[in-house]
């Protein structure tokens, strides 16, 4: 294996621990985004069912809109999450197509190396056979 495939294997496997990590920060940020939502509704369901007023009901406008705030923010992370995740995904594509295409391009080196010895050890017999023919 050639110095160049193996640190191409070596990128791709950073490249699959790169993706990995895009994977569970989406999902973290996702989960964050579903809480936020829940706790939203949550309170939002406690300010209906109560029919909170006065200082209790200025609380709770401001909790909830703390809340908003936080699931904005959530969805704008779950977002750019997604996106960094369809960035390593690509990259590490593109990682494993290199190292298939050197892969390839090292077995058909090698396929010529065997294909020039033969030819090389038939060409160096058949003198050698025609010499005893005569």
């Amino acid at each position: 294996m050639t110095d160049r495939l193996k640190s191409m294997k070596r990128i791709l496997k950073v490249q699959d621990g790169i993706k990995r990590m895009a994977d569970w920060r989406l999902a973290e940020a996702e989960r964050e985004r579903a809480e936020a939502a829940e706790a939203g509704r949550a309170l939002a369901a406690f300010i209906d069912r109560e029919m909170l007023t006065g200082p209790l009901a200025t609380a709770a406008v401001a909790q909830s809109g703390r809340l908003g705030e936080r699931e904005a923010a959530a969805v704008l992370r779950a977002e750019a999450e997604a996106e960094a995740l369809r960035d390593a995904t690509a990259r590490q594509k593109l990682a494993g197509r290199a190292v298939a295409d050197l892969g390839r391009a090292e077995r058909q080196r090698a396929e010529r190396k065997d294909l020039e010895r033969l030819v090389e050890a038939f060409a160096a017999r058949a003198p050698a056979e025609e010499s005893r023919k005569d």
